[in-house]
């Protein structure tokens, strides 16, 4: 007489247990491991460098590097945009900064460095140098983007460029749910003299080139792009060890490479070194980005969450057969 009462009850207390999962998770991470998602990162930072980072010119968001090795005083943190989104970082973070020279950061930026810093920082408007504020790891941001390279890497293309003539390079974008990824190979981007454009590219929310294998914009080439482009196109250089280029568009995902650059890179940055003669302009991503991953919390609870599912179900047809 009492079986579906039972029932009933252990089932409300085990979706109880269920919906519980997140908060036990959430309690179990250590406190200050705080995850980032690559999303978090494409929006919130200019430039993540996991080694050396030098440059002679200026940087206008917010930078990760493993080491900052510069000769010439540079300004950090010049030109937020302002759609980047709110950090607990600061306007330079660094594992160690080894010589920055008279550096300037401006906006109330702040530097954080996690082992030692020898460099010289003018802070404007606010700010302070300070060590572990907030403490961090350098997988905390290479894992999600090694992640992320994988992930574009594995797309299947479905738009492709022509070159009407040797001087015209033209990425035809026909997108699928928004999402329009091309293949092309580091030879095939550099070939020629040419004048890199994008046919219809307002028809995608979200442009993904995958470049196989190096990758040298000769001084003949010229790629005149727009603020759309800074904000809806990642370039995933995902094996390339060198990649250098001029006055160039959109994220550049190299994290395996050493990028130079002699002009500005209007969008994110991620590699492994970077060596620059122009500087990085902030433009936060502000599209989807495809084949994401679940963060490791996320795949735990789903994991609970099924495992509860399943006993309630088992247990349903026990009672049923009882």
């Amino acid at each position: 007489m009492n079986r579906p009462v039972t029932a009933t009850l252990l089932r409300r207390a085990l979706l109880l247990s269920v919906l519980a999962a997140p908060l036990f998770v959430a309690a179990s991470v250590p406190a200050g491991a705080a995850v980032i998602t690559a999303d978090e990162i494409l929006d919130q930072f200019n430039a993540v460098v996991s080694n050396n980072f030098s440059t002679s010119a200026d940087v206008e968001g917010r930078l990760v590097a493993g080491n900052i090795n510069n000769s010439h005083s540079s300004t950090f943190f010049e030109n937020p945009n302002p759609l980047s989104s709110p950090s607990a970082f600061q306007g330079v973070n660094a594992l160690t900064i080894q010589s920055c020279p008279g550096c300037n950061v401006n906006n109330g930026g702040g530097v954080d460095f996690i082992t030692s810093s020898s460099g010289t920082f003018n802070l404007n408007g606010g700010g302070s140098v300070a060590q572990n504020n907030p403490s961090f790891a350098m997988s905390d941001f290479t894992t999600p983007l090694n992640g992320l390279q994988t992930n574009l890497a594995g797309l299947t293309s479905n738009s492709t460029f022509s070159t009407p003539n040797p001087n015209s390079l033209i990425f035809d974008v026909t997108p699928v749910d928004n999402v329009a990824v091309f293949n092309i190979t580091g030879t095939q981007l550099a070939a020629g003299n040419q004048s890199i454009t994008f046919s219809n590219e307002m028809s995608a929310s979200t442009i993904v080139i995958n470049v196989t294998g190096n990758f040298d914009e000769g001084s003949g080439e010229n790629f005149n792009g727009d603020t759309f482009l800074n904000e809806h196109v990642i370039w995933n250089f995902e094996n390339a060890t060198s990649v250098s280029v001029k006055q160039w568009f959109g994220a550049v995902l190299a994290g395996d490479a050493t990028v130079s650059n002699s002009s500005p890179i209007n969008g994110f940055l991620y590699a492994e070194n970077f060596n620059g003669d122009g500087e990085l302009h902030d433009f936060p991503f502000q599209a989807t980005l495809p084949g994401a991953v679940p963060e490791p919390s996320t795949w735990a609870m789903m994991a609970i969450g099924f495992a509860g599912l399943g006993f309630l179900g088992l247990r349903g047809r026990k009672l049923a057969t009882a």
